[in-house]
């Protein structure tokens, strides 16, 4: 069930009296943000124990505010803030709580000028998964939040949204009883520490007497408040209140009332409460010395209200009100990340100070994603972590045991590390891991019988080279032992020396009859594959045994044995090179089948390649670590990579569909436009964001945007890409390289590669899905479709914009959003560009809104990328 918070707004409408007794402070959470006294300092005036942020975060800096600030000598935490001048999201995490309980969670900002620039921040405030609210720039700003505890720990997060460093003075958690607030309170005077503000209206009266409270269902104000009260002035007159509120989210109201004074046998105190000239309650007389409230019922009224209460006619004395609360309801219904997963992965990011981004829940919101890992939600909305990456990460000892409660992943990667020891069985628990990369770290004994058995019949992808000796069974490893005689020793090395010079001869010879059957029943361009295998393999024995052996450790680094075919492989699984399904500038790609009749597409090396090996190496070394469901799968390589087996995408690319060269005779519908928009970005986003180093595919069109069967997206063609190095953080240097129409202009003018140049290409890809066009026009004037699409929205005519084909079979408002994503992505100055990132975001919102306007939209149909225009319903829509 998704947690219900309440952000509350609590007013009260006199001071605050004395108190008798201070009550416990069991389960308080105070923390003076900034504070550089390691041990923190109890309150003179309300004997509360503040702590300093480092028990609860370990991001920020603490700064001190300028000391001509007013509001320094009222609390003692005003005069210091913890400020977020690094990292896009940083979290305190407040425990321990009980969960289910009720919690109030306050939080106060004095900017104080405490940077010295004067111009106080704007930033959004989180709790958990969800906003809270927007922090606007002012010198001070307060909120208060209600919410129910879902785990044992809740989390503040403060976002930098681009305008200014975030920053926070003070932050508190109080228990309040369940039965309080029920649609989801100043201490010691409040028990659950409220702030209750005096707020001059009509005159005051007051008691000594004791005020007896209610029960506390629902609402409870504190004894001390009940004791002052406001009353009108004369009975003719009114008390109004005005309660200010969003105008969208529905305001609640609870306003408490008790007698105070003793009336006689002849008075009377009764009163009506209006909205505007509208009876919300009554009549209605306060019961002496007892407190009593009145509250609005959902769903609340929206925007700023003003209530009036008027004595009625039986009435002798004037309307009272002892104290208000007015509040707004946001029911949140993002889901976190499941609790145990939380815990596994927080005990790694402590186990080995990863920091990176890992702050705030790992998974969601999804723009927050912790670097390295994806996630999925379950059927009850909580998200899991199915892919984690920590390769390249110098992390060193055994492979920790927490990672066995990630029992969602299906893929981990703890490749290139320093781990020791042997691989634990506790790794078999994880059921869903399809792939398992261990390779080139210290590891050593027996791999565990269950991940052999699997690795065996295919159904977990195990990579463990490089590793000093890992063996499958006990039975396999061979003795290390020192005291092995000189004799033995030969014996090791003579035989597989010989054993590999017979097999050399042996395949050299075997390759050399192949070549001439080849040659004899198939085109001369099956040859020049053959004969170029073997010439590299003379060029190995002609580079002497140390660099042949260097050569062939380089290449068994790339990929498992596993994953290596021979020539005689390729040629059997393309059936002697039968059926081309492609070209591009390395070569051709031909269909084939594995012996499981898995299908799949060889991409083979021409020997006239523009691309060349370094390329071709480059595409395989890529897409060996990186792994994504929206990035092609490399199944093997030819031993010299002259031959690359990939998966095969029986729908082609989103140029076949947009060209009209496609088998299929359906047009792309607009909602598969988008989809495919929107799974195309999500590949290109894991390849900037979710690589370490970045990477840039360079070369983003609809040719390299790949379908399968159910017309999900994978992108291909990584030949050109790049990894940026640290050195190289905001751009690498490099000869220009990509397709014309796609080509970032200003790449082509600099030289200087980044991420935005991907962006600037996918920015073309969403114009030829909008347009149906080619980057550049077939006129005589070779107009780019960015001139193209600009002269006609300046027009406003979207029915000229948008493809043909599609019949106006779509929402002009998602036309014209998609549009303004495009041109923002084509923008001459790469500075003005959105990140993938963003583009993500906007094209999800696309997508739902589509969706959710569609009238012919449900789940047996929305999976369809390809829909016959007689099978939809015209959606209209006034263009803006």
């Amino acid at each position: 069930m998704a947690t219900m918070l309440l952000l509350a707004l609590l007013l009260g409408l006199l001071a605050v009296a004395a108190f008798a007794q201070i009550p416990s402070t069991s389960g308080f959470i105070s923390i003076d943000c900034g504070l550089d006294d390691d041990s923190g300092y109890k309150d003179q005036v309300t004997q509360i124990l503040y702590s300093p942020d480092e028990p609860y975060t370990s991001a920020g800096v603490n700064r001190k505010v300028s000391p001509s600030t007013n509001l320094t000598s009222i609390m003692r935490y005003y005069a210091n803030v913890r400020s977020f001048p690094d990292g896009t999201r940083n979290c305190y995490t407040l425990r321990p709580l009980v969960r289910g309980a009720k919690y109030r969670v306050n939080a106060q900002f004095l900017y104080g000028n405490y940077d010295g620039l004067g111009r106080p921040p704007t930033f959004d405030l989180y709790l958990g998964v969800n906003l809270w609210m927007t922090m606007e720039a002012g010198d001070f700003n307060r909120s208060e939040i209600i919410a129910i505890a879902a785990t044992e720990s809740m989390q503040v997060c403060l976002v930098n949204t681009g305008n200014g460093t975030p920053f926070i003075s003070e932050l508190d958690l109080r228990p309040l009883l369940y039965s309080m607030y029920t649609q989801v309170d100043s201490y010691p005077a409040d028990p659950y520490d409220r702030l209750w503000f005096p707020v001059p209206l009509g005159r005051g009266i007051s008691t000594n007497d004791t005020v007896k409270l209610g029960d506390g269902f629902g609402f409870q104000a504190p004894e001390a408040v009940m004791k002052t009260a406001a009353t009108a002035l004369s009975l003719s007159e009114s008390l109004n209140i005005t309660v200010q509120g969003n105008p969208d989210v529905p305001t609640y109201l609870a306003m408490h009332f008790a007698e105070l004074l003793r009336l006689g046998a002849n008075e009377t105190r009764e009163f009506n409460i209006y909205v505007g000239d509208s009876l919300f309650f009554g009549p209605y007389r306060p019961k002496l010395l007892l407190a009593d409230f009145v509250y609005t019922l959902p769903p609340g009224q929206k925007g700023g209200q003003t209530y009036s209460l008027r004595a009625t006619a039986n009435s002798t004395l004037p309307p009272i009100i002892n104290a208000l609360e007015a509040f707004t309801v946001q029911r949140l219904t993002l889901m976190p990340t499941d609790e145990s997963e939380v815990e596994a992965i927080s005990k790694l990011k402590d186990l080995y100070k990863v920091k990176r981004n890992w702050d705030g829940d790992p998974c969601v919101p999804q723009n927050f994603t912790w670097e390295g890992l994806e996630c999925s939600a379950n059927a009850s909305n909580y998200w899991r972590i199915i892919s984690l990456n920590l390769s390249h990460s110098g992390l060193g000892g055994g492979i920790p045991p927490f990672i066995a409660n990630l029992t969602s992943l299906t893929y981990l990667d703890l490749s290139y590390n320093n781990f020791s020891g042997e691989i634990p069985a506790y790794v078999e628990k994880l059921q869903a891991l399809k792939i398992l990369n261990l390779e080139s770290n210290n590891l050593n004994g027996t791999i565990p019988r269950t991940l052999s058995e699997r690795s065996r019949d295919g159904s977990l992808l195990l990579r463990i080279n490089n590793n000093p000796i890992l063996c499958s069974t006990v039975s396999l490893c061979e003795s290390t032992t020192t005291t092995t005689t000189t004799k033995t020793k030969k014996k090791k090395i003579i035989i597989p020396i010989a054993i590999a010079i017979s097999a050399f001869v042996l395949l050299v010879s075997v390759i050399v009859i192949i070549g001439c059957i080849l040659k004899r029943r198939r085109a001369a361009r099956n040859v020049i594959l053959t004969f170029s295998c073997i010439a590299v393999e003379l060029y190995r024995e002609q580079q002497g045994r140390d660099g042949g052996r260097q050569l062939v450790e380089k290449e068994n680094r790339l990929l498992s044995k596993s994953d290596q075919f021979s020539i005689s492989d390729v040629v059997n699984i393309t059936n002697n090179f039968e059926r081309p399904i492609g070209r591009g500038s390395f070569g051709i790609v031909y269909y084939g089948r594995l012996k499981d009749e898995t299908q799949v597409a060889v991409k083979v090396l021409s020997i006239s390649s523009t691309q060349g090996t370094q390329h071709f190496r480059a595409e395989a070394q890529l897409l060996r670590r990186v792994h994504h469901k929206h990035l092609v799968t490399l199944l093997g390589y030819c031993n010299d990579n002259l031959a690359l087996v990939y998966e095969f995408m029986p729908r082609g690319s989103l140029a076949d569909h947009l060209s009209g060269g496609s088998a299929h005779h359906n047009t792309l519908s607009w909602r598969g436009r988008l989809r495919i928009a929107l799974e195309a970005a999500q590949g290109l986003d894991y390849l900037h964001c979710g690589c370490k180093p970045p990477i840039v595919h360079r070369d983003v069109k609809p040719s390299n945007i790949l379908l399968n069967e159910n017309f999900e997206v994978k992108l291909a063609d990584f030949g050109l890409s790049r990894a940026f190095t640290n050195e190289e953080a905001t751009h690498i240097s490099t000869l220009i390289a990509g397709t014309p129409g796609y080509l970032d202009p200003e790449y082509f003018r600099t030289n200087r590669l980044n991420e935005k140049t991907d962006v600037y290409s996918f920015g073309i890809v969403l114009l030829e899905l909008v347009t149906g066009k080619p980057p550049i026009g077939n006129d005589s004037q070779r107009t780019h479709i960015t001139r193209h699409v600009q002269s006609r929205l300046e027009r406003g005519d979207i029915a000229d914009i948008a493809d043909q084909r599609m019949q106006g079979y779509y929402d002009v408002n998602s036309i014209w959003k998609v549009l303004e994503i495009a041109m923002s992505c084509t923008s001459r100055n790469s500075g003005e560009r959105p990140t993938i990132s963003t583009v993500v975001i906007q094209l999800k919102d696309c997508l739902a809104a589509e969706s959710s306007g569609d009238s012919t939209n449900d789940s047996s149909t929305d999976t369809l990328a390809v829909v016959p225009p007689h099978s939809m319903a015209r959606i209209s829509s006034s263009a803006r």
